[in-house]
């Protein structure tokens, strides 16, 4: 992988389904920027496409880190109000991660 380039991402901003691929913007926050009600302004850096078949893979890959993470402690599994998803809004220390308005 050595002519592979990294790229950062604060998280992901939209999914979406179009002309039968699914598209993901990898987000970024900028810092010096707060939109009117106080939460850091996002930029869109890149976007990844690619089949649903290959979004499931991938997706299935996630889950299996998500079960890793939450063994080893570094998040929490929700409590009962938030069920829906296996990890909670809050990182090891405490700090809360912004909330998408897509899910």
């Amino acid at each position: 992988m050595d002519s592979s380039r990294e790229l950062f991402a604060d998280g992901i901003g939209e999914i979406s389904l179009s002309n039968g691929m699914v598209r993901m913007d990898l987000i970024s926050y900028i810092n010096t920027q707060k939109t009117k009600d106080k939460a850091p302004e996002v930029e869109v850096r890149q976007r990844v496409v690619m089949p649903p078949d290959g979004f499931l893979r991938s997706f299935g890959a996630m889950e299996s880190l998500v079960k890793q993470l939450v063994d080893a402690g570094l998040v929490k599994p929700r409590n009962q109000e938030n069920a829906g998803n296996p990890v909670s809004g809050t990182t090891e220390g405490g700090s809360e991660q912004p909330k998408s308005p897509n899910f």
